[in-house]
């Protein structure tokens, strides 16, 4: 399974390490009203240090994660913590329309992935996506966003549907994509040279 590194123990882990803070820092004050220095010295030297390896580990892991590509129909789950929704490229599109113009279009399925809940959950139970960026981006890293009205649509376990994002442009794109349904990720990108659909279509997320 793909997904986006949302999982419940990394997100427990930022709430321990929050939690872990606001401790220090209730005693930290408190050391200082009752004019114990030591303990209050020590309280800071591990809030500085816990603060410290936070920046160097988010530093890090800016600066060393890449793009992953998917192929067509591979599916990255959004997780949201419990990861029940899964979305991938299933078909691309350009064609020439009135005015010179070409269309472009996307095609980006969404699925309620039924393996990801308990048994105890309601089948018939709906679960509405959260809002979500799409954009198609061309060659040059040009964001041009689409409709995000259809991500919003409710899903029980098992059930997907379809979504178009398109763009009509009369400049001549050598390659078109579309952001995947959550800020910052590529999901899909397509070599165009001749404004037909061509074979060359990978994802990324």
């Amino acid at each position: 399974m793909v997904t986006d590194g949302l999982t419940p123990f990394t997100v427990l882990l930022f709430a321990g390490a929050v939690l872990a803070g606001v401790t220090l820092i209730v005693v930290y004050a408190i050391a200082r009203i009752m004019k114990r220095e030591p303990l209050a010295r020590i309280t800071l030297r591990l809030l500085l240090g816990g603060l410290g390896a936070y920046v160097v580990l988010f530093l890090g892991a800016s600066l060393t994660s890449r793009d992953h590509v998917l192929p067509p129909g591979e599916e990255k789950h959004i997780c949201e913590i419990d990861c029940h929704l899964a979305y991938s490229v299933v078909a691309t599109q350009a064609g020439a329309v009135t005015g010179g113009r070409t269309r472009y279009a996307v095609t980006v399925k969404v699925r309620f992935d039924e393996e990801t809940i308990s048994s105890r959950r309601p089948r018939d139970a709906t679960l509405t996506p959260n809002s979500r960026y799409v954009a198609l981006v061309d060659a040059q890293g040009h964001h041009y966003p689409g409709s995000v009205d259809g991500l919003r649509r409710p899903l029980i376990p098992g059930e997907s549907y379809t979504i178009d994002i398109s763009r009509q442009d009369d400049l001549s794109l050598a390659r078109i994509g579309v952001r995947c349904p959550v800020s910052g990720t590529t999901c899909l990108e397509r070599s165009d040279e001749t404004g037909k659909e061509t074979s060359d279509v990978s994802a990324q997320v």
